[in-house]
């Protein structure tokens, strides 16, 4: 008799401890939730925000590409080089995006958002970057988003620094023949 009271108090006693290190677990496992839906709650709101950041970027950039553009209307070989890049400058916001969801995706939607321009665009682009300094080409083949924007600003300030200095050359011209007519 004493033998099954004593297993008993022990089946009691373990059902009470096992009660309350339930109770200490689902606890824990609701402010873990908790945790869990706040975390998510603000990845949306930043993932969000940085969509937002790259809508702006690239009303920026297509602006900076259109300036570049109507400057250099005079020369071929640079407008020629321009529209090669437009569909990756035009698709900014979309590569962006695709660029956050992980490394090595910079040259799929690249490659998508050319095909959907011209057949052979792509390749052209390949050809066109291969052309460029070491700088940008390590910036093209990290395949990354730090890598994409740097590509981008590299661009352009190659093409509107090329640009400077046609307008300074311009200007030059110009003072010349101001000077012999006067």
């Amino acid at each position: 008799m004493i033998f099954v009271l004593a297993i008993a108090a022990i089946f009691l006693a373990l059902t009470i401890y096992f009660f309350f290190r339930v109770e200490k677990l689902q606890q824990k496992l609701t402010h873990i939730k908790t945790e869990i839906f706040n975390t998510r709650k603000e990845n949306k709101a930043l993932l969000e925000s940085l969509i937002l950041v790259a809508s702006r970027q690239e009303s920026f950039v297509k602006n900076r590409l259109l300036q570049i553009k109507n400057s250099q209307s005079n020369n071929d070989e640079i407008q020629k080089q321009l529209k090669i890049l437009t569909p990756l400058i035009n698709n900014y916001a979309a590569i962006f995006r695709a660029c956050l969801k992980g490394k090595g995706q910079l040259s799929l939607i690249t490659k998508k958002c050319y095909e959907h321009a011209e057949p052979n665009a792509f390749k052209v682009f390949n050809v066109l970057l291969n052309q460029q300094n070491i700088k940008i080409k390590r910036m093209w083949n990290s395949n990354t988003l730090s890598g994409y924007i740097a590509l981008i600003e590299a661009l352009l300030l190659k093409y509107e620094n090329i640009l400077a200095e046609n307008m300074k050359e311009t200007n030059e011209d110009n003072i010349e023949r101001l000077a012999q007519v006067s």
